[in-house]
């Protein structure tokens, strides 16, 4: 062997001691100083199968502790889940009621609009009564003679007693008898 040899064979060697040193030190703290290594050290060797049960150094009493936050976690777990469907129906009840409230106001729209259209029709109908004052008894009473019950009622109903007694005494004796009858809640 020359001197060449020699030395890569002496360095071959060093390499080779160097990287035995090393995997002896890594050995030495991951299987033997893995207890004292710290508990995330300790927690993730002995979810290794098969070499974490070696190196567990847990007690029997913080594995019951261990246990019992396990199962405290499942019931929070459980009570969060339920939290959280009863913020679903929450939701869900809300938008139901800003629903109603919307179909509420739309029919609140519609009574006023029917209110409004009300008031007219009635001062509609007080502006005719008015007009029927005004004109001679024998002529309004030739008018009411062609007009349906319920609106000689209604117009009726908006003038003074003494023009409407008037246009009475001008019609019809039957005709003004089922006026009357109606007039007073009869019929």
């Amino acid at each position: 062997m020359n001197m060449a040899e020699k030395k890569y064979t002496l360095i071959g060697v060093a390499v080779v001691l160097i990287a035995t040193l090393i995997a002896g030190v890594i050995f030495y703290l991951w299987f033997f100083k893995a207890g004292k290594a710290g508990p995330a050290f300790s927690n993730a060797i002995s979810k290794i199968p098969f070499i974490g049960a070696r190196f567990s150094t847990r007690t029997a009493e913080e594995k019951n502790v261990l246990e019992e936050i396990e199962k405290e976690r499942s019931m929070i777990q459980a009570e969060w889940d339920k939290i959280n469907t009863q913020l679903e129906e929450i939701s869900k009840k809300q938008e139901e009621l800003k629903n109603k409230e919307i179909e509420l106001k739309t029919k609140e729209e519609e009574l006023n609009l029917a209110k409004a259209k009300m008031e007219k029709s009635e001062q509609n109908m007080k502006n005719i009564a008015q007009y029927y004052e005004l004109m001679e008894a024998g002529k309004a009473a030739t008018i009411f003679e062609s007009m349906e019950d319920e609106i000689v009622i209604q117009i009726f109903s908006n003038m003074n007693k003494e023009s409407v007694a008037e246009i009475l005494a001008n019609m019809d004796p039957k005709r003004a008898a089922a006026i009357t009858k109606k007039l007073s809640g009869l019929q």
